[in-house]
This record gives C-alpha cells, structure tokens and sequence, in this order.
C-alpha cells in the first residue's frame, strides 16, 4: 500500500481499530511472510462421559516465536440434550456440538475477514452477519460406512452473509470476494490430506 494512501487514513478509527496502524501491519506482513506465519493451537481432553471434552486454547506462535504463556480460555462440548437422550446418556445435558463449535467459528472468521478487507479497501460497512448450516451424515461416525465415505458425511454447506451498508455497486462486488480469504473457510472447504498420530499410554 502506498504511503499516500496510508497518510489519508491518518487518525481514522474505523470498527475499533487504527487504520494507519493496521495498514502498517499489512505492509509488514508482505515484506515479511515468515515472520508473520501464525500457528494456532487447542487441546481437548475426554471427560468420563462419551463425546464430552474440556477443550482449551491458549498459547500460539507468531513466525515460530511462542506467544500468550498466560492466556487460557475454555470450551465445554457436547451434544444437545435432545441427542442424549436418544443415545441413551442417563443424565442428558444441554451443550455445544463440535460441529457448531467449527461452524461458529467460521462465522467469525468470515465477519473478520470482511471488516479487515473493507477497512484495508476503505470500504465503508456497518457491520456483518454471517450464518452457515451443515447438514452431517453420522452413518461414517458410527461405523455404519466406512471411512471411504468420508466424501458424503456433509451435505452443501450453505453460508449467507448479511452486510450493513450503504455501498456502490463496485463495493458490493469487492466485498462479495471477501469471504474466500478466510483462513476458517479454507480450512474447511479445501483438502487438507492428514494422518493423525496416535499414541497410547498405559493406565496408571
């Protein structure tokens, strides 16, 4: 981005943020593709009731360097209550699913995407609301196909993003664009060929 462009946002504050210092960021970010390299992480632990798990995120890397020592927030999954009765759980309670626990997070990524891109732009929008629907086959999950059918466990994934603003025809098709550089939409509508590692430890 140009210095003049950069020097007509000088002081503006748009959605929270500095523009200045933001489009600063981004400058250091394509001068430096390494450095800024993110690594996000969480770890879920079982708890003694099936498909119940404490996740916690907390510490994250910036260009390898280990960042946020100190931070640590927790998710509680589970299963609507509805789901547990009929799986026969004797003492049903009510909780987020995974899936929406994946699914909210796009939503996230996706409102964030558009604001960084609309500020980046000098786009003037009010807000986004983005709301996405997954309808899931557990016939893989639960052994009744094999994991060959991994390729049928979801239905179309259906996104509808709502933007507040008044925008010029040229804007709206901008933004419109914008969804697909998420970083949560890539990672759950590109393949990303894995092989978990499985340890295993004895009982104590």
């Amino acid at each position: 981005m140009s210095t003049a462009r950069r020097d007509r946002r000088t002081g503006e504050i748009e959605h929270g943020v500095d523009a200045e210092t933001h489009l600063e960021f981004i400058d250091w970010v394509e001068a430096n593709p390494e450095d800024a390299m993110l690594e996000f992480r969480a770890a879920g632990v079982t708890e003694e009731v099936a498909n119940r798990t404490t996740a916690t995120i907390g510490d994250w890397a910036l260009g390898g360097e280990p960042m946020g020592d100190d931070r640590e927030h927790t998710l509680e999954f589970g299963l609507p209550p509805e789901l547990e009765e009929a799986m026969g759980y004797v003492e049903a309670t009510d909780r987020h699913e995974a899936i929406e626990g994946a699914l909210a997070g796009l939503t996230a990524c996706i409102n964030g995407t558009i604001v960084y891109n609309a500020i980046r732009e000098g786009i003037d929008i009010e807000g986004v609301t983005t709301t996405v629907r997954a309808p899931v086959d557990l016939r893989m999950l639960f052994g009744i196909h094999d994991v060959d059918h991994a390729h049928e466990m979801y239905g179309e994934l259906e996104i509808d993003v709502e933007v507040t603003g008044d925008l010029t025809a040229e804007e709206r098709m901008a933004v419109r664009d914008y969804p697909k550089r998420s970083p949560v939409y890539t990672l759950v509508t590109l393949e990303h060929p894995n092989r978990p590692t499985v340890e295993f430890e004895p009982m104590a």
